[in-house]
């Protein structure tokens, strides 16, 4: 059995999300503690489903690895209590040596955020209300202006435990706006279908690291061109090539962890973009990427503002665009940093 002492997870040799990219064994024999490992998460997500009220609440987002019969639990769930039930539930399954406790419960992290937004709340006389569900803040409140709100999200997004942040807070003379876009993260790996039935995976998701949200998916399939014949290509599908598409989240309109669906075909290419990697920067080592992602699954677009700031240096700088052709039509500016150099090399125009 395990101790009552639950040790903090080392992140660094078992990332968060790790379980949902785990490999199966096709067909190849286990030793006998791989069998063993297989046999004790089997038996957590069992003990774990029968109970009703962790089966309701937290059973889908409770991420179990098994590794030398040491367990490890990622993931965010709501409350100390349904953290004790959790630990309950695994005391009866016999084999494990210890557990790495990595949940992250709503109760805590809502009074951090809180904490955190205090001085906001003294700087400028306001008042914010926060929501958390597994790990996603809603913010409400009303403030002076549209700065004040945006700090506040910052703020939040601060907090490495945040999943994602959403938004509601209203400020003087604003109107109130519709419900927004749901919070979706799909999972790496998973299969996005068009509405024509072509399908591709998601390879990494665009982050806004202001608020923890994805904005945009990476898919990685075949896809037609808008100008080639469909039909031909009906006879021949090996003729299409493979590449990268980026495709704004709020195409997609429904998602599970292992699927989602979009709500447009793969021959209207306005509605979406093909992926160059020039336009797009990979965060900072030091960042912590929101559950369930690793770092090497996220990526961000290329700051704008950065280059007005860059370009004001070096006027030389803007020539450079041309280095660097957009494969279809342009609708901002955007800078490619050098991360050792910590300046601008490139001036490029983004697709988004």
């Amino acid at each position: 059995m395990f101790t009552a002492e639950i040790p903090q997870i080392n992140t660094d040799q078992f990332p968060r999300g790790e379980e949902r990219r785990q490999m199966a064994f096709h067909g190849e024999s286990l030793s006998p503690i791989q069998k063993a490992d297989a046999a004790i998460k089997e038996a957590i997500y069992h003990v774990l489903w029968e109970d009703s009220v962790l089966r309701a609440l937290e059973y889908y987002e409770i991420d179990v690895y098994v590794k030398n019969r040491i367990v490890y639990l990622n993931g965010h769930i709501m409350s100390a209590t349904n953290q004790s039930r959790i630990e309950n539930a695994m005391r009866s399954i016999p084999g494990i040596l210890s557990i790495e406790n990595h949940l992250v419960l709503d109760d805590k992290l809502t009074l951090e955020v809180a904490l955190s937004l205090g001085a906001l709340e003294h700087t400028y006389n306001c008042k914010f209300f926060i929501g958390a569900s597994h790990g996603v803040i809603s913010l409400n409140g009303i403030v002076s202006d549209e700065n004040v709100k945006l700090l506040a999200e910052q703020c939040v997004a601060a907090n490495l435990n945040v999943r994602g942040v959403i938004n509601h807070v209203r400020f003087a003379g604003s109107e109130m706006g519709l419900q927004g876009q749901a919070f979706l993260q799909p999972t790496i790996g998973a299969i996005i279908y068009f509405l024509d039935g072509v399908f591709g995976v998601v390879k990494q998701v665009v982050i806004n690291p202001y608020n923890r949200c994805v904005i945009h998916v990476i898919i990685q399939g075949q896809f037609s061109n808008q100008r080639q014949d469909l039909r031909s290509l009906s006879i021949h599908p090996s003729q299409i090539p493979e590449k990268s598409v980026v495709v704004p989240i709020n195409l997609i309109r429904y998602l599970t962890d292992s699927s989602g669906f979009l709500t447009v075909k793969s021959a209207e290419t306005t509605r979406y973009k093909d992926f160059n990697p020039l336009y797009f920067t990979a965060p900072n080592i030091d960042w912590a990427s929101p559950y369930p992602y690793g770092h090497q699954d996220v990526l961000f677009t290329v700051n704008a503002e950065e280059l007005e700031n860059q370009a004001s240096l070096d006027p030389a700088l803007p020539q450079m665009a041309a280095l660097a052709q957009p494969t279809s039509t342009p609708v901002d500016i955007v800078a490619l940093w050098d991360d050792h150099g910590g300046k601008i090399i490139r001036i490029v125009e983004a697709v988004m």
